[in-house]
């Protein structure tokens, strides 16, 4: 058990309420200290307590309703304003726009991203992987890798499984980030897509 809190029907309900739970009190007992903490001490403290938590094995939450995503954004949200000084008054945009953070389906969507180019590039646990380069499709206009999808099984949980949702998300990527060969590069590339998409820019 990795501390991840698995329900029956895969909700992950429990598991969302015991991250928001403990990321809150966090933030409220640093927030307690901030005054007192230069900027690099506080955002590592927010960093170690809060942020880590809400992407810890987040890949999992891939696909569940907005409505659970969103409790994990407030806190988010939150702690984004504890690092900038912020009030509830401000607009949230520009305030997780300041640190460079993206938004949570965002950073669950850049995970799965993160977790297809490994698979693409056979550096990935044998039980997450996906089609070997030697079965991977090309496109007849360039060299981009594609995945093939696999059917789920079941239409709700199943499109949420890495199998499914995975080789779709890398399929939807541009070409120019499928084509890169290094993963730091990668990750900058699609952070920045992911980036632009959260705040239209």
């Amino acid at each position: 058990n990795l501390g991840v809190v698995f329900d029956s029907g895969l909700t992950f309900h429990d598991h969302i309420s015991k991250i928001v739970s403990v990321g809150f009190y966090h933030l409220r007992c640093i927030a307690s200290l901030k005054k007192y903490l230069p900027h690099e001490s506080l955002a590592a403290l927010v960093h170690a307590f809060v942020t880590s938590r809400i992407d810890f094995c987040n890949s999992i939450l891939y696909g569940l309703p907005s409505i659970e995503i969103t409790r994990l954004q407030k806190l988010q949200n939150q702690a984004a304003r504890v690092l900038t000084n912020s009030t509830r008054r401000d607009h949230i945009t520009p305030i997780l726009r300041e640190p460079h953070w993206l938004p949570v389906h965002q950073r669950i969507r850049y995970k799965m991203l993160t977790l297809a180019y490994r698979a693409v590039h056979n550096t990935i646990p044998a039980y997450l992987a996906l089609p070997s380069r030697s079965n991977i499709r090309h496109t007849r206009s360039s060299t981009a890798p594609t995945l093939e999808r696999r059917n789920a099984k079941k239409r709700s949980a199943g499109d949420r499984t890495f199998s499914v949702a995975a080789p779709c998300l890398w399929n939807a990527l541009p070409v120019a980030a499928r084509v890169i060969h290094d993963l730091h590069k990668f990750q900058q590339s699609i952070k920045s897509i992911l980036f632009r998409e959260a705040f239209g820019l």
